[in-house]
């Protein structure tokens, strides 16, 4: 069917179907896979599964059961974002071939950022189960000795080419700080010199587009105060998130950004003092509650409104939590699956990342390429009836809604 469609039709309506429904279509013909695993339609695609909400949360902790050694036991699931109960989808691992500790430095278009150690070594997107190796860095410094190094990711939304700035780094990032993309630019908070450890004064900024580091001042209660301090973004707002703990009390407060980049717009959201257990802040939902981690390692919800707190039954390493909410995207679709691994490991036979999706090197899809030599598998016919039904039903409906909006338009 999608062969007998406008080009422009059927882009607009593949636009409008979930990451899944798009995969099942690019088996139908050479020319909805060219479609779909063009940049310009992924792109597009983006921008529409950005407006709205995925409803989707994606979760992933190291657990405490026995594993075999220098390998974590970990898990990466989907929740419902309404009710944080039972996963709908377990992920597999994406490196599940690969002899490391690995963390999640963070999440952009529906991409995850993974880590190893003082490195970063490959992006993640799950919703295409793709995962591409980032080469190693070619960086010299000009001091010696040890070095420790801080990550950030995020994405440079600008079409001009930014230029690398001259200014000096005369921050100090702290080893436990977390990073926070917002606005195109990646937020750390960081000491200013001569301030030892945990004295946390400012927060660092480095724009990608621009490719120049900067300074914003955290709220003046909380500088050079020894702090726990993380930085955050919620509902499309900076956060820091701050942890006292004193001989008297242990406190925790959260205070908001009102206006980027004005120091002066911090305003304090709320505090708990009652609570003296929590060890580590992970993460807000959108319905506003704060998810901690407890002294007993065990994951919690905490509403501020009602001051309410249930109890996941989830317990694990504090530092491997993680959560986001999950942008469904089609990036690094038209990429393959590559990882340098170190070596398979020999206790589960594997070889790394699944290379079940990759195209083969004509830029066909394999499973359409076999169907074109004759030789399909059982499910391809119904798969193939699958994608011409989906793409039936919603150029019907993209075509009533086209008519609506030309009407009121001429109108």
């Amino acid at each position: 069917m999608s062969d007998h469609l406008p080009q422009e039709l059927l882009a607009e309506i593949l636009s409008r179907l979930p990451v899944k429904s798009i995969l099942i279509c690019r088996r139908v013909s050479k020319t909805s896979y060219s479609l779909i695993t063009n940049p310009s339609f992924i792109a597009h695609h983006l921008k529409k599964t950005a407006a709205r909400n995925s409803g989707l949360l994606f979760f992933s902790y190291c657990n405490r059961e026995p594993c075999p050694p220098f390998r974590k036991n970990e898990s990466y699931l989907l929740y419902p974002d309404e009710l944080f109960a039972n996963p709908v989808e377990e992920l597999d691992c994406p490196c599940k071939g690969f002899k490391g500790l690995f963390d999640i430095v963070g999440s952009c278009n529906g991409v995850f950022c993974l880590s190893y150690g003082y490195y970063v070594p490959a992006l993640w997107n799950p919703s295409v189960r793709k995962i591409v190796n980032i080469p190693r860095p070619n960086v010299t410094f000009t001091s010696h000795g040890f070095h420790k190094h801080s990550h950030g990711f995020g994405f440079d939304s600008s079409t001009g080419v930014g230029e690398r700035g001259d200014n000096d780094l005369k921050c100090v990032i702290p080893d436990f700080s977390t990073s926070a993309f917002l606005n195109g630019t990646c937020h750390w908070v960081a000491t200013k010199p001569p301030n030892g450890p945990g004295v946390c004064d400012a927060i660092l900024s480095f724009s990608l587009g621009e490719e120049v580091f900067g300074e914003m001042e955290v709220p003046d209660c909380l500088a050079k105060k020894y702090h726990y301090i993380n930085v955050a973004v919620s509902d499309g707002s900076l956060l820091l998130v701050a942890f006292t703990e004193t001989t008297e009390e242990r406190c925790f407060s959260v205070w908001m950004m009102k206006e980027y980049g004005v120091p002066g717009s911090w305003t304090k959201l709320f505090n708990i003092s009652h609570l003296a257990d929590i060890r580590r802040f992970i993460a807000f939902r959108q319905s506003g509650e704060v998810l901690l981690v407890n002294g007993g390692e065990e994951l919690f919800f905490y509403d501020p409104k009602t001051e309410e707190l249930s109890y996941t039954e989830i317990w694990a390493t504090p530092s491997s939590f993680y959560l986001d909410t999950l942008v469904e995207s089609l990036v690094l679709l038209d990429e393959p699956n590559e990882f340098a691994e170190e070596e398979p490991s020999e206790d589960d036979g594997s070889s790394g990342v699944s290379n079940e999706n990759s195209s083969s090197p004509d830029g066909v899809d394999m499973d359409l390429q076999k169907n074109n030599e004759g030789n399909q598998n059982a499910n391809s016919p119904i798969k193939l009836n699958e994608a011409n039904e989906i793409l039936e039903e919603v150029a019907s409906t993209c075509n009533s809604q086209m008519a609506i909006d030309k009407a009121n338009e001429e109108a």
